[in-house]
């Protein structure tokens, strides 16, 4: 039950991971736009259109970067696994002294040593995941879902990513600015906070972090953005 529940826990952990890694992008590189086009003195309906325009941009990139970086690992780790195969029944002897040295490493030694390797290497099936698990760090069948990681990517990255735009919605620009950062930031440090239940680091240093990162790409956008207006 226990390792049904820690592999439960590995996928999750993997979707719970690019859920993080986008809002966290959503909102720091949302605010950084925004903020950098707010200081360009530019006109509200164009910080939205361009805001809108940005986050799809961004998100699809995201989305389709995540997509092929899932499909590259796991294509690259089956191909491994298909190696492993190959060599075990090429190399049956070679591979049992792997699985030898592997086990005299975790102190066993004489009878009890052959035994337990007798065992494993009697099946192949066991024989294969005790190289990948051992040997590789590789868990059988614990791969990414592509188009899931992609999907679960594109869809935190643009709900979190309205947050900053929205009070340039419904508030002149110099308000709208204020607004948003100050709602990025409540945003960033719960996201922060809540990341720790899995990091296990303290939900305050976590969440500070965060927030200090966000309103520290806001901060340096905004002062580009009106260093670059103040040349044109």
């Amino acid at each position: 039950m226990k390792k049904r529940k820690h592999n439960a826990d590995l996928k999750k952990g993997k979707f719970i991971r690019h859920s993080i890694f986008g809002a966290e992008d959503g909102l720091i590189s949302t605010l950084g736009f925004l903020s950098g086009i707010t200081g360009a003195n530019l006109a509200g309906f164009t910080i939205i259109i361009a805001g809108i325009a940005e986050i799809f941009a961004a998100a699809l990139s995201m989305g389709i970067g995540t997509y092929l970086s899932s499909k590259s690992q796991t294509e690259l780790i089956k191909r491994k696994i298909e190696l492993e195969k190959e060599e075990i029944n090429n190399f049956p002897k070679l591979e049992r002294k792997e699985v030898e040295k592997i086990y005299r490493k975790k102190g066993f030694k004489g009878t009890e040593l052959k035994k337990i390797v007798d065992k494993i290497t009697s099946n192949k099936k066991l024989f294969l995941e005790e190289i990948l698990v051992e040997e590789l760090g590789i868990i059988p069948k614990n791969f990414e879902n592509p188009l899931k990681s992609s999907l679960v990517m594109f869809f935190t990255f643009i709900v979190l990513a309205l947050i900053p735009l929205l009070p340039y919605l419904f508030l002149p620009i110099d308000n709208a600015v204020i607004v948003s950062i100050i709602l990025t930031t409540l945003t960033l440090f719960l996201i922060g906070a809540i990341k720790s239940k899995l990091t296990k680091r303290s939900w305050f240093y976590s969440g500070l972090e965060m927030m200090s990162l966000g309103l520290l790409a806001a901060v340096i956008t905004y002062y580009i953005g009106n260093l670059i207006s103040s040349i044109i």
